[in-house]
């Protein structure tokens, strides 16, 4: 069941809205838009990043991560129901989805990568967090999860974004002889 605070967020922020930010949110929540993205900046990582290719190969595996934990690992373990589908008051105007509501693995998958973002080419971070933010909105909004939904995704895609990080660096720290 979720907490007080978790309903009362979802109450404020599931809220009918203006034609434009429901198209807004709805865009947001658009795996397909998000993967040209991710793919989009992956290739100007690649292209202008000190790191270069390899932190276009992190971007694209910490999303993929991201994903495969979220959806294949916590959610089976967690089986939390999405709120469209437990509770009447909740409006879903994409429709509820299928699939379990904690963690958001969209929220995961941005938070990865926008950890990713902001290691390879700090000066992307505003925009890299603020994509991530109005991607965990459109979440709540769509009346797919829950905020705590969002806010586990960022965590746990911030700490596997982290620790791909974290891996390739060690191999400039780790020296063959």
């Amino acid at each position: 069941m979720p907490s007080p605070v978790d309903l009362q967020l979802l109450r404020l922020v599931n809220r009918e809205g203006p034609p434009a930010l429901d198209h807004l949110m709805a865009a947001a929540s658009n795996r397909g838009f998000l993967l040209a993205v991710a793919f989009a900046t992956a290739v100007y990582l690649g292209l202008r990043s000190s790191h270069r290719w390899m932190a276009a190969v992190l971007l694209l595996l910490a999303i993929g991560l991201a994903d495969l934990v979220s959806v294949r690992l916590v959610k089976p373990a967690v089986e939390r129901v999405r709120p469209c589908h437990s509770l009447a008051s909740v409006r879903a105007p994409l429709g509820c989805g299928a699939g379990k509501s904690f963690p958001s693995a969209h929220a995961a998958d941005t938070a990865a990568a926008a950890t990713v973002v902001t290691w390879a080419a700090p000066p992307l971070a505003p925009i890299a967090l603020a994509l991530v933010a109005l991607v965990g909105v459109s979440r709540v909004y769509l009346g797919v999860h829950y905020p705590s939904d969002v806010v586990a995704g960022w965590v746990l895609g911030a700490a596997i974004g982290a620790a791909l990080i974290l891996l390739a660096r060690l191999r400039y720290a780790v020296r063959v002889r």
